[in-house]
């Protein structure tokens, strides 16, 4: 049988057979917004000093990226790209290169294969004044890789061998605590990536930052097992640890079978982030925070890849958050980092300052922050 609720908020419509309990944890959701215990405002999360650091936690590989590829080809077949690059990357390496070049300190923890690769990347990190001490090097194993292909348009596929990653584990977390607990902000991605650190361990460890005052934010990236059972019961469990959930638009459909986005933040904030931020490429980006929600139009320009671009948004977005910028000038900034960075074949992660000009231009909400001037 189709239900619905009606809230002066929302109509959620529950026909879909949402899993693990959505619909009652959404009744519990709405009325405590109805209750009128929030205030119907955007209040920063956090309003922290530039010496705070944020912890990045997840994975770290090299991307071979195939540039201009029209369609990926058959068994047995082979197509052509037009350009290639070889980049240190994963999702906590892309993070962590956008915070610094923002200049946020970044607490980094994970690990790399003793290899040419891994050196790479460890040399990478130190170029962008990022502290490797956090970076495990696994004796005898090889680092993970991953062959990125891009179409014309931008959009993208991917292929990995985890390598050094399948043995990420949560006493790299715990031996790197110190790192966690001087951060305002800790950040965990990539985590189907590091299969290593099962959804009970990541849970302890974010509610162990939670607990301590920090905010917790959580980026999966897609799930290889395309979102089966133990994945999605695995995320019930872990997102009553976060914060801050940061998926695109294809990882929040695909958890919530929600046809819309405004339904998905709801039915994701109902597991218990307090804020849910949606990353909706060529439509922009979305955020239900508390009872509100707002959205921020893309900036256009011409794409050359768009492998990163998601982590570079986050990158954007924190630094807002960070220093205590509305949401709607969160969402901005956010796509004005990633806009940048997709943009441009080399030197791809956006300086602040050129950032903030380009911010300032296009996002009147940016345009209204009174100390941007000062921090260009």
């Amino acid at each position: 049988m189709s239900s619905s609720i009606t809230a002066n908020i929302v109509t959620i419509n529950t026909s879909n057979q949402y899993p693990f309990g959505f619909f009652d944890q959404l009744k519990r959701t709405l009325a405590f917004y109805n209750s009128g215990e929030l205030e119907a405002t955007f209040r920063p999360m956090i309003d922290q000093s530039d010496s705070t650091s944020i912890c990045v936690i997840g994975n770290l590989n090299i991307d071979l990226i195939i540039r201009n590829v029209p369609s990926l080809p058959a068994w047995g077949q082979e197509v052509m790209g037009a350009s290639h690059i070889q980049v240190s990357s994963g999702q906590a390496g892309y993070l962590s290169f956008a915070l610094s070049r923002l200049g946020i300190p970044v607490g980094l923890i994970g690990n790399v294969g003793d290899d040419i690769y891994g050196r790479q990347i460890l040399g990478d990190l130190h170029s962008y004044a990022i502290d490797t001490g956090g970076v495990t090097v696994m004796p005898g194993e090889s680092t993970g890789i991953t062959v990125a292909i891009v179409r014309t348009d931008g959009e993208r596929a991917f292929v990995s061998d985890l390598g050094s990653l399948y043995h990420f584990s949560e006493g790299m977390i715990e031996q790197n605590w110190p790192r966690v607990n001087a951060a305002s902000i800790v950040c965990l991605v990539g985590l189907f990536c590091i299969p290593g650190l099962s959804y009970q361990a990541a849970a302890r460890q974010l509610a162990r930052a939670r607990h301590a005052g920090a905010i917790t934010m959580l980026d999966t990236g897609w799930d290889p097992h395309n979102w089966d059972e133990e994945t999605l019961i695995g995320m019930k469990a872990l997102l009553k640890e976060v914060t801050l959930f940061m998926p695109n638009w294809d990882e929040a459909r695909a958890i919530t079978q929600s046809p819309n986005i405004e339904d998905a933040a709801l039915l994701l904030q109902a597991l218990g982030p307090r804020t849910v931020v949606i990353k909706c490429g060529k439509l922009g980006s979305y955020v239900r925070s508390g009872s509100l929600t707002c959205q921020a139009p893309p900036r256009r320009v011409q794409v050359y890849d768009a492998v990163g671009a998601g982590d570079v948004f986050n990158a954007g977005f924190l630094f807002g958050l960070r220093r205590g910028w509305p949401m709607e000038a969160c969402l901005a900034f956010g796509n004005t980092t990633a806009s940048l960075y997709i943009s441009r074949q080399q030197d791809r992660f956006p300086p602040l300052n050129e950032a903030l000009t380009a911010g300032r231009q296009d996002y009147p909400a940016l345009a209204a922050i009174q100390d941007l001037k000062a921090l260009e």
